[in-house]
Order: structure tokens, then sequence, then C-alpha cells
């Protein structure tokens, strides 16, 4: 079979797939969804372990920019580059913590409602 012909048949064949995929009815991907049921056997212990975690991802970046920063000063006032290098490592892995505790929420909900 030549290559032009064998082109034309690929072009057709995708042409034909994504027809029939976009005819599809959403009925075809609708996948069970029960109501949140609250009597959960020890839902509020998982709440409260929740909290505590949104806590201790904030008291850690929180340290991350206090270490980072205190070794960025001593290694710029003590002239150790390898020192204020890791000092800065520790602020931005700070900020990015804070960042990703301050907007774990926001993804999470987004994710949830996306599906």
């Amino acid at each position: 079979m030549p290559v032009r012909h064998r082109a034309r048949l690929s072009v057709g064949l995708m042409l034909v797939a994504s027809g029939v995929l976009m005819g599809a009815s959403p009925a075809w991907a609708q996948v069970p969804d029960p109501a949140p049921d609250s009597s959960l056997p020890g839902g509020t212990l998982i709440t409260q372990l929740l909290g505590w975690l949104k806590y201790a991802s904030i008291a850690a970046a929180v340290a991350g920019l206090l270490i980072g920063g205190i070794a960025t000063g001593v290694g710029h006032f003590g002239s150790s580059y390898s020192a204020s290098s890791a000092g800065r490592k520790w602020v931005l892995g700070g900020v990015g913590a804070a960042m990703l505790a301050g907007l774990a929420h926001t993804i999470a909900m987004t994710v949830y409602n996306a599906t």
C-alpha cells in the first residue's frame, strides 16, 4: 500500500474515531456519587487532625523563612558564600511552603469540584 493511501486511511480513521467520541453522550461517563454521610466514625478526629496539620504547615513555613534569613545574614556578614547560598534556599523553601499551605484548601476544592 503506498504511503499516500496509508496517510489518507489514517486520517479517515481519526475523523471517524473523533466523531464517535464527540457524539458520545455524557451519560456514558456518569459515575455514582452518593450524598455525603455525616455519621462517619472518627469524623471529628479527622477534622481536628487536619486543623493541626494546617497550623503545623504554617509553622514550618515560618521556621524556614526565619532559618533562611538568619543563615543568609550570617553568611553575608561572615563572608561565607556557601552559608548565604544555603540561607537563600531556605528562604525560597519557606516561601514555597507558605504558598502551598495557603493555597491547599483552594487546590483541594478546585480538584474536588472539577470531577
